[in-house]
């Protein structure tokens, strides 16, 4: 009864010694904190600001590399766009010079093949495609019904070199079928000696003439067209005789190369 009663006592008369002196102690030191806070952190901290200042400082000098890099990297990109745009220049007028060179030089053959009143009999076109892309004996050129072509249309090379006749025509191109074509016969003649055969077309640009063993023909014997204002065919190139045969074959091809041929002739009807 007593211990409780001194409890009781000493609840009514508030804290105990101790607890006072504790509340008194946590009272000055948030006091103290508060009063002392901002030059209790800048002291605290500022170890730290001086252990990382030399890190701090190579941030700023790798930042200040850094954006040295760039603006170099964006340099040298700018010249090198620069660089890229001249060439592109250069390329595009060294093509525009070679396509006036190509104008210039068909032009020149234009005018040295026909007469300008001669010029007026015929179409002209350009070859846009040939073996190996189109059949073997066969060419298509960018001129058409639209350009006056015509089929069964003569097709030279030159002015002067019979190539083959046009085939299919459209609107604006047409195939040419070359008189070497497989199967294809042109009636021909020997020029040095008159003698008329047939020239029969064995494809890939190749013939074959059958005479008798008795007609006189050597290799370079010139073939051309039977009729008015003939054309060349070709040139002899190799003479095939058999002791038993009373017949020899004469091998020859047309005399151009279809590969570098860009331009041709149609002879209107």
């Amino acid at each position: 009864m007593t211990f409780r009663r001194n409890i009781k006592n000493q609840n009514r008369r508030g804290l105990s010694t101790p607890r006072k002196f504790l509340a008194i102690g946590l009272a000055v030191f948030f006091l103290l904190a508060l009063v002392l806070q901002d030059f209790s952190f800048k002291f605290a901290i500022r170890p730290f600001f001086y252990a990382m200042e030399p890190l701090l400082k190579t941030k700023k000098d790798l930042k200040n590399w850094w954006e040295g890099k760039r603006a170099g990297f964006a340099e040298k990109k700018n010249i090198l766009a620069e660089n890229r745009a001249l060439t592109e220049k250069a390329a595009e007028m060294k093509i525009s010079l070679s396509f006036l060179e190509i104008f210039e030089k068909e032009n020149a053959e234009l005018k040295a093949a026909f007469s300008a009143e001669e010029r007026k009999n015929y179409i002209f076109g350009s070859v846009i495609s040939r073996p190996p892309f189109t059949p073997y004996d066969l060419l298509i050129i960018d001129a058409g019904a639209k350009d006056g072509v015509e089929e069964g249309m003569q097709v030279l090379a030159f002015g002067k070199v019979l190539l083959g006749y046009a085939a299919d025509v459209f609107p604006d191109k047409s195939k040419v079928k070359l008189i070497s074509s497989f199967g294809e016969e042109t009636n021909v003649v020997l020029e040095s000696s008159g003698i008329p055969a047939i020239a029969a077309g064995k494809g890939g640009e190749n013939f074959e003439i059958i005479l008798s063993r008795m007609t006189d023909i050597g290799v370079g014997e010139k073939i051309i067209t039977a009729g008015k204002n003939p054309l060349l065919v070709g040139i002899v190139e190799k003479i095939e005789r058999q002791a038993t045969d009373p017949y020899q074959k004469i091998i020859f091809r047309l005399p151009i190369n279809i590969q570098a041929l860009t331009k041709v002739f149609l002879l209107k009807k």
